[in-house]
């Protein structure tokens, strides 16, 4: 299988990729949900947001790419009917934009609380001047987006599923390695 899509597989760059930021988006949102019960003023929660900032920064920067490389490869023709065909569409639509959204509000918030944002022990710019109320409201809306981002891909999960085991028609089978014969 080459690094490129073909109109019956996607490539193993896509691949790498898609499992790639698939990983990294349930790690945040595991360790995200843990984050507001570590220790106040502890070397151990420090560490926490400034991992979850940079993971989330990361996650930002793997989606620009992943975006670049869907803008410039053709994907695999798309099973089913024309109705799935949309609601596919609009789901990975939805899921890019989310995975664009989540990080950016969270830099927002973390900025507006007056922390630096951290990627990999380099602090990122200050966008803007500390505000507690608007980190507040950011921190509502990060995690409102975080939990959709959640049930939108466990609803692609079990799309995929379902594809795979009530369909059979190789819908999984087009993002996962060919097996060597």
């Amino acid at each position: 299988m080459g690094l490129r899509n073909t109109a019956e597989r996607y490539g193993s760059a896509a691949r790498a990729l898609h499992w790639s930021v698939a990983a990294l988006v349930f790690s945040q949102i595991a360790g995200g949900s843990v984050l507001e019960e570590l220790p106040r003023r502890t070397a151990l929660r420090a560490f926490a947001f400034d991992a979850h900032e940079s993971v989330g920064l990361a996650v930002l920067g793997l989606v620009a790419v992943r975006i670049a490389w869907r803008l410039v490869n053709v994907a695999p023709v798309a099973t089913g009917h024309g109705w799935q065909r949309l609601a596919a569409a609009l789901a990975h639509f939805a899921l890019y934009a989310l995975m664009v959204a989540v990080p950016v509000v969270g830099y927002a918030m973390v900025d507006a609380n007056g922390f630096g944002v951290v990627f990999f022990g380099v602090k990122g710019p200050d966008l803007m001047a500390a505000d507690k109320n608007l980190a507040k409201r950011l921190a509502e809306v990060h995690e409102t987006l975080a939990w959709l981002l959640v049930a939108l891909a466990a609803l692609h999960v079990a799309a995929a599923g379902w594809h795979h085991c009530a369909l059979r028609d190789g819908t999984l089978a087009r993002m996962r390695r060919r097996r060597s014969s």
